[in-house]
């Protein structure tokens, strides 16, 4: 334990989480800011009645003890992480990924052959030290927006080398961006005309998009994502995407985001 890992969560916030999701069900769940895998395993046990078949949380990166990991009631395979991989525009070459990329494959239960891929992630957040003033400030703001670029730079470049054409690829990138559809910050993923990923949100009304809200400012954005190929947007059940964000009761400043597609199971 370090001093700035963050504080577990109180057990109402525990409580209202597991009564959402006991509710959403979802099939496979991405999520950021989990401690371990242990607290996730017995997150699923206790409030989720033992929903997942298969869980996935690697500690990655973060001082504070926050990862990424993925919950489903489908078998998982394959799992990597890309949490060394080092950061070229940094002078001193640390790693690029604040928390982690993780890439896991989703099987088929019965023949256990890949259906889809899911990408994880948790990009570099916007917050910056509220004792910096001034020139300070800015610098940081400024230094926390390119690394955040970078990532999804990275992040762009590993899905062209695993999926050359996405017209064939059947994946998802997931995961909060910590940044706005519009923000330059995630061109590499939102604007590229070779990968072509589709934000399932965006088709929504703008007041259906949001999938935060910070108390502070009181804003209302969309920072967390679902990005599906475009041979995966083919399969998305018409309607489906949504953001939960009436008849949450807390235990987050997020909100879920769903989305449904056909996989060829019939589970």
């Amino acid at each position: 334990m370090g001093p700035r890992r963050t504080k577990p969560k109180k057990l109402e916030d525990i409580f209202n989480l597991g009564a959402r999701l006991r509710e959403d069900k979802p099939d496979i769940l991405g999520i950021q800011e989990v401690e371990n895998k242990g607290s996730f395993y017995e997150f699923n046990i206790a409030q989720l009645g033992d929903h997942f078949r298969d869980l996935v949380v690697l500690e990655g990166n973060d001082p504070r003890g926050i990862q990424v990991g993925l919950g489903s009631t489908l078998p998982l395979g394959q799992v990597v992480s890309y949490q060394f991989l080092r950061d070229i525009g940094d002078p001193r070459r640390g790693k690029i990924f604040s928390r982690d990329l993780l890439e896991v494959e989703v099987l088929d239960p019965d023949t256990f052959v890949p259906l889809c891929t899911i990408f994880n992630t948790h990009l570099k957040s916007k917050f910056v030290d509220p004792g910096l003033k001034g020139a300070a400030r800015e610098r940081a703001e400024k230094n926390a927006t390119e690394r955040r670029t970078r990532q999804a730079m990275a992040i762009a470049q590993i899905i062209k080398r695993r999926f050359p054409n996405p017209d064939y690829g059947l994946f998802i990138v997931m995961g909060d961006f910590n940044d706005t559809p519009e923000a330059p910050a995630l061109a590499p993923l939102l604007q590229d005309p070779d990968l072509r990923l589709f934000d399932v949100l965006s088709e929504l009304p703008s007041n259906k998009r949001w999938t935060h809200y910070w108390s502070g400012g009181k804003e209302y954005s969309q920072i967390d994502y679902l990005l599906v190929s475009p041979a995966m947007r083919q399969r998305i059940v018409p309607g489906s995407a949504h953001v939960v964000q009436r008849g949450f009761s807390g235990g987050s400043d997020h909100r879920p985001v769903y989305v449904e597609v056909w996989l060829g199971w019939d589970g």
